[in-house]
């Protein structure tokens, strides 16, 4: 069995994510849509969207070329990002 294990606070918090993010611009838009309405935020979740091909680990360097940087402001702002990743990988 085991000890119970302790997790971190952001994790019991609010977190937004759903499929269909069309580029990063439309995730800066929801985070922005938050802070507009006072809302808490504390992770925002990326579904596949964000892959090149819908292939691990890449980045389609089209629609989400500025993921890194949007990553980097919205860590500055206290909000945690996380990308889903596909648990199938062969």
């Amino acid at each position: 069995m085991g000890n119970p294990v302790l997790i971190p606070e952001w994790a019991l918090g609010w977190h937004q994510s759903k499929f269909g993010y069309k580029d990063t611009s439309s995730l800066q838009e929801n985070v922005n849509m938050y802070a507009n309405f006072e809302l808490p935020l504390d992770a925002q979740w990326v579904d596949m969207d964000y892959m090149h091909e819908y292939e691990d680990f890449t980045i389609d360097p089209t629609r989400f070329a500025d993921l890194p940087s949007f990553v980097k402001n919205i860590s500055d702002k206290g909000i945690h990002f996380v990308p889903i990743i596909d648990a199938g990988i062969a």
